[in-house]
């Protein structure tokens, strides 16, 4: 009998790893191709940055939308799930698009775009010793438009190992980075006469683009 508990107790241990293991990280549709992509590229996965991302590839004329989506369209929204101790930053969103369609303005990402999410380790996780790394999960919906606008959703799912780096994904990452907004080398005024508010932004005209 205490062999049988043993064995039992054993099976339902690596029964979520099982399920693990059978989870994917593609999510393909008709319209989309979705993969959700992880970056430690300094080794010890779990002692240093970790990076998740979305990378979203939808078909050729398609797109998507960024936080603030203008006139039209909904956000990409990451829902995540998590082991205790490990929290997940909002969306480093990159630079968006303008997309004008008719007298509307949006604004979004056209072609293959990642939306990179820091994740922070703390003290009170403890990994799994049967996991070996770690196992987190995402539920993502999205709008993806080209004639049409259609509502889609996915889920995740990926394991970090918890020793080596992992970088098979540098290039995307550093190209999302590269986009992000950057701080002026020198503080704007905003300034109210009247009824008018007048704006002052220093730097070259060309990087004030959109």
């Amino acid at each position: 009998m205490r062999r049988l508990l043993s064995l039992l107790t054993l099976a339902f241990a690596l029964f979520p790893a099982l399920g693990w293991a059978q989870a994917s990280a593609v999510v393909t549709t008709e319209r989309v191709h979705a993969e959700l992509l992880a970056h430690a590229p300094d080794g010890g996965a779990l002692r240093a940055t970790i990076w998740l991302g979305r990378q979203l590839q939808p078909q050729r004329g398609g797109h998507t939308y960024w936080k603030n989506s203008g006139d039209s369209g909904l956000p990409t929204q990451l829902q995540w799930t998590l082991p205790t101790g490990v929290q997940a930053a909002d969306i480093a969103w990159p630079l968006p698009k303008k997309i004008p369609i008719g007298n509307l303005a949006n604004y979004g990402y056209e072609g293959t775009g990642l939306l990179p999410v820091a994740l922070t380790i703390t003290p009170d996780f403890k990994p799994s010793l049967l996991a070996a790394g770690l196992d987190v999960k995402l539920k993502a919906n999205w709008l993806v438009c080209r004639k049409e606008c259609i509502p889609e959703d996915g889920e995740f799912a990926l394991r970090i190992p918890a020793n080596g780096s992992t970088a098979l994904h540098s290039a995307a990452f550093e190209a999302s980075f590269r986009a992000q907004p950057q701080p002026l080398a020198q503080p704007g005024q905003a300034v109210v006469g009247g009824d008018a508010l007048r704006i002052t932004v220093p730097g070259p005209a060309a990087a004030l683009g959109g």
